[in-house]
């Protein structure tokens, strides 16, 4: 069964909802009260905003992936969030899987993959 919905609790509901909408395409607004803001893709992909405090020492093993078709994909996406100023966390391209993970306004990492 696929997933699609991750939650997370970010210090700036509208500053996170800005970047997950201009990186990963997290552009419609599902639902939004003075609790929750649930943002989704074309894809039915669902990412949960609450606001409240967020922990300084996330894990660094602590993220969440978007597949892509391929490698080039995740070359091409590597540079534009490099050219946005979005904080690369790791990278990896060995030729059979290639990975970049950068992190969120709050420090938490996404990843974008592909195998």
């Amino acid at each position: 069964m696929p997933l699609y919905h991750v939650a997370q609790t970010v210090s700036d509901r509208d500053r996170s909802a800005a970047f997950y909408g201009r990186h990963f395409a997290l552009t419609e607004r599902v639902h939004e009260d003075e609790h929750l803001l649930i943002l989704g893709s074309p894809d039915g992909s669902l990412l949960a905003l609450r606001s409240g405090p967020v922990p300084s020492d996330l894990p660094r093993t602590n993220h969440f992936g978007f597949q892509v078709a391929d490698g080039d994909e995740v070359r091409r996406a590597r540079e534009r969030l490099r050219e946005a100023g979005v904080p690369e966390a790791e990278w990896q391209d060995d030729g059979r899987f290639v990975r970049v993970q950068v992190t969120d306004p709050d420090g938490y990492r996404v990843e974008l993959y592909a195998l």
